[in-house]
């Protein structure tokens, strides 16, 4: 942190002791957050928490207590993923700033204007836009936009990876990623060549300084946690150095050294740098493919950082006045100019007396008084003001008494100085929309328990609708690709379903990713919806913060659905969003989801705690391939080439290999231009499935089908309709494998 502001950095992001996403760090204990802030409010700089995962309903009480001190410092920010965190935050410090994490996966224009919606003055939007969509949010969304410049690059969407999570129990959600993605695969079974598809370069945007700048982005962000304090101040004095270099003659030529780029790549980065996504949406030239190794790190350079920037604190100047006269108290009075305001404390000592012996003269008081090391301050004007009422002996005052006397005025000043950032200066008002009534949902018609199955293929939608009994399968949603593609034939035959009741509902999954890059998702959205209404259908699967906003702001009044990654993973989050519903112009959210990494037994304690509040159904996914990431990068165009049918209805399976020889299923999706990377083997949970029933505590129960053919679709529905039926039947899955992916064990 020291090293940081001494380098120019004019904000810091820290974690404290709890909830903060880099859980193996050594962050800040309780006392040195509260420094920090007092350190950085001394100097004119900002301090953010880390406040950034998400929080499980055992924990939420905790929150309160955590957060109470750092509010009552001052503290500046805090940066959040959880909508709970931002709720209690929201509701409870108003005076704190909200920042949108970037763990948020916010990916346009409509997530951002509800984030404001909901009180955040500032987002960190997904690292995979183009500058071109960063400019979007800021300038229709009217809301502080911060981006990354420098430093590593998840492959995944931020806050969408579940790779870590899945393979060892250890979440990127709770600031416990094992980084599986910088680990070698092989795109063939068996001895093939090893790379590094899923390592993306480091990010180095010096050199973009002047089109970032132009671009209206609010704040840069430099990655830089678990990295010594080397690397976090000498990359902040390059990109301090290029940004006031730019400001200083804006229409100048912009040129970075050589040896300042040289400097930077001897800062702990990985074999070969990339500019990040602001100019592409992917590319073979931004992944590290052969090696995620560091560069090696430069002694001489490490040093002259080092040496510059770690020997030594920021100090702010205090002028100081004392006056010495016989018969009256001492008196010493120190100022100082802190954000263009005057703080001025006085402390008084005893009567002085007339010297008998030597006097005390000016240069030995002022040699006591500028004793300021240690203390954040430094001496800045020194008058000494002495008076013997004329008597001509002069003047004593004991040195323990000027020492004392110091001590105390530099006690005095930090606390107005603390004060002066505290609460009590803080008076933000915002007031979200909050219902003081849930009791809409009780009144809404009462739907039957049942099995829901989503499917990604015109196959697998096959499968299903052969299946159709009217009364095993109450819902089927649809992928966006599918959708929208359906031939006339099926569509009819799907129609024909729902209008007998074999297939009660039926709802469209929106794309896991919306954009607005070079293919309008936005539109695609609105094309959906759409469709959905033309065709007598029920409503959509919303799986983002984009699609969310989108419907809230454009008054949709069908029925929505949040999937998983609309992250419920305590009472209060899942409360934050039905307070986005406005039931008088028919916006409603139906159901929600229960998110893939909390074990059984945490999610029974959000929907019991989330319940007594509203009565919402909840979905539960017994059956499917997990996703483990969704990526921007593609696996099919890094090892091999672009299916060359990019924002056409289609997509393409691919498939990489671990290094335990395990297929890990890939899902190009060319219309929105992402891939999803599928667990090895399906979650199944028809071991468990008694149990679940027995509870009652769900209202859903959904099998997602994801790379599965016609057939092993129908096997598996089949099977689970035959469990719920309560017939038994043989075991399908012994044979092929299957894993009971987070039910016990959650994660950490």
């Amino acid at each position: 942190m020291v090293g940081a502001f001494n380098a120019g950095a004019d904000a810091v992001y820290l974690g404290g002791s709890k909830f903060g996403a880099r859980a193996y760090a050594d962050n800040f204990d309780r006392d040195q957050v509260l420094d920090a802030v007092s350190y950085a409010h001394l100097h004119g700089k900002k301090i953010y928490m880390t406040v950034n995962t998400l929080v499980k309903e055992g924990e939420f009480s905790q929150l309160y207590d955590f957060m109470l001190p750092y509010a009552q410092a001052g503290l500046d920010g805090v940066i959040v993923q959880d909508y709970g965190v931002m709720r209690l935050i929201r509701s409870e410090f108003p005076g704190i700033e909200l920042h949108a994490s970037t763990q948020q996966a916010v990916t346009g224009v409509n997530g951002a204007r509800l984030l404001k919606k909901r009180g955040f003055t500032r987002v960190v939007p997904a690292r995979e836009l183009s500058l071109e969509e960063m400019k979007a949010i800021r300038r229709e969304a009217d809301i502080e936009v911060e981006a990354f410049i420098h430093g590593a690059m998840c492959y995944c969407y931020s806050g969408v990876c579940l790779f870590s999570g899945i393979v060892g129990g250890r979440s990127g959600n709770r600031g416990r990623c094992a980084q599986p993605c910088r680990l070698p695969y092989r795109t063939k079974r068996g001895n093939g060549k090893e790379i590094y598809p899923l390592s993306l370069k480091d990010m180095n945007t010096v050199r973009l300084i002047p089109k970032l700048i132009e671009a209206g982005i609010d704040s840069f962000k430099i990655e830089g946690r678990m990295k010594k304090p080397e690397y976090s101040a000498g990359v902040t004095a390059l990109y301090r150095k290029y940004i006031d270099r730019y400001y200083a003659d804006p229409d100048g030529d912009f040129e970075v050294s050589g040896d300042d780029l040289e400097i930077l790549r001897s800062l702990y980065q990985r074999t070969g740098t990339s500019e990040g996504y602001y100019f592409r949406h992917n590319d073979r030239a931004m992944v590290t493919v052969t090696s995620p190794a560091y560069n090696p790190t430069s002694k001489e350079i490490l040093d002259k950082v080092h040496d510059k920037y770690l020997t030594s604190s920021l100090t702010l100047k205090a002028d100081i006045d004392g006056y010495f006269r016989v018969g009256e108290p001492s008196r010493l009075t120190m100022k100082v100019l802190l954000n263009e305001e005057e703080l001025v404390v006085s402390a008084e000592g005893n009567v002085v007396q007339p010297a008998s012996k030597r006097p005390m003269d000016e240069d030995s008081i002022r040699k006591q008084l500028v004793k300021l090391g240690g203390t954040g301050f430094e001496p800045g004007e020194v008058n000494i003001f002495i008076d013997d009422d004329g008597t001509g002996s002069g003047i004593f005052v004991a040195v323990s008494e000027l020492n004392e006397l110091r001590r105390n005025l530099v006690g005095l000043l930090d606390e107005k100085i603390k004060e002066s950032f505290g609460v009590s200066g803080q008076t933000k008002e915002f007031k979200a929309h909050r219902f003081d009534d849930y009791n809409f949902y009780k009144r809404r018609e009462e739907k039957k328990r049942g099995l829901s199955v989503l499917v990604n293929t015109t196959e697998q939608l096959g499968g299903v609708l052969d299946r159709a009994d009217g009364g095993s399968v109450k819902r089927v949603y649809i992928d966006s690709n599918v959708f929208l593609s359906l031939s006339d034939p099926l569509l009819s035959r799907l129609k024909e379903c729902k209008t007998k009741g074999a297939i009660p509902e039926v709802y469209a999954a929106f794309p896991y990713i919306t954009r607005t890059e070079d293919f309008d998702g936005v539109k695609e959205i609105a094309d959906i919806i759409k469709k959905v209404q033309n065709d007598g259908f029920d409503g959509v699967l919303a799986r983002n913060l984009e699609q969310l906003g989108y419907l809230e702001n454009t008054g949709y009044n069908g029925s929505v659905i949040l999937d998983y990654g609309v992250y419920l993973w305590n009472s209060e989050a899942a409360l934050e969003m039905i307070d986005l519903c406005d039931p008088g112009r028919g916006f409603i959210i139906d159901e929600m989801t229960a998110p893939y990494e909390l074990s059984y037994n945490e999610a029974a304690d959000m929907v019991k705690a989330l319940k007594k509040t509203a009565d919402i159904p909840v979905s539960y996914n017994i059956y499917g391939h997990i996703p483990m990431m969704v990526s921007a990068g593609c696996i099919s165009k890094t090892t091999d080439k672009c299916s060359g049918r990019v924002h056409e209805l289609y997509s393409t399976n691919t498939r990489i290999y671990d290094r335990m020889d395990n297929e890990i299923p890939v899902t190009c999706n060319c219309r929105s231009c992402y891939n999803v990377i599928w667990n090895a083997y399906p979650t199944s949970l028809h071991k468990k499935l008694d149990r679940i029933l027995k509870e009652e505590l769900f209202d859903s129960f959904r099998l997602d089908f994801t790379i599965e053919d016609r057939a092993r679709t129908g096997e598996i529905l089949d099977y689970y309709m035959d469990r719920f039926a309560g017939r038994q039947s043989s075991d399908i899955f012994e044979k092929s494998g299957y894993t009971t992916g987070y039910f016990k064990r959650g994660v950490e």
